[in-house]
């Protein structure tokens, strides 16, 4: 019995020398291996997948120059909807753009008109279809339109709300 016991102690230490070297070995080689895929990551990444990337950045930029034309600013539009009795109004400031400045200067002339037409046509809408904001892109539209027939020197291309409010 002395003879097993001296044997089970003999192999437990064994293990324990062999359990020492493979927990210590382990700790070493988990980090070095983590370090060398995490740098063959940013190479595969950098040097592959984006092979130039300041080119894309150059493109972007390209894209996102806006090309804007001349602006004929309308603010402080006060309007009372159809149905609401005077209770509800809307508040709205307008941008309308063209690329000919001729447009600007003769919409300087008629501003009062201008207002008039567009505080006409609106105020035929109700609360609700002013309310909704899948309307608003036909209501530029329609605003375009009446626009651009009574003008004599060009055209104005797209209208942009800088206000809508409706209270």
């Amino acid at each position: 019995m002395a003879d097993e016991d001296k044997k089970d102690q003999e192999n437990a230490e064994a293990s324990d020398k062999k359990g020492g070297k493979g927990g210590m070995l382990k700790l070493i080689l988990i980090p070095v291996i983590l370090l060398v895929q995490a740098v063959a990551a940013y190479f595969i990444v950098f040097n592959l997948l984006l092979k130039n990337p300041n080119a894309k950045e150059e493109t972007n930029e390209k894209k996102s120059r806006l090309e804007v034309g001349q602006f004929f600013e309308l603010n402080d539009i006060v309007i009372n909807p159809a149905d609401t009795g005077g209770r509800r109004y809307l508040v709205l400031e307008m941008g309308l753009e063209t690329k000919d400045p001729k447009v600007v200067e003769e919409a300087a002339g008629k501003e009062i008109w201008i207002r008039d037409a567009i505080i006409s046509h609106l105020t035929k809408k109700t609360a609700l279809e002013l309310m909704e904001i899948s309307i608003r892109k036909g209501l530029k539209k329609e605003i375009l339109d009446i626009l651009n027939e009574k003008l004599s020197e060009g055209r104005f291309d797209k209208v942009y709300f800088k206000k809508y409010i409706l209270q």
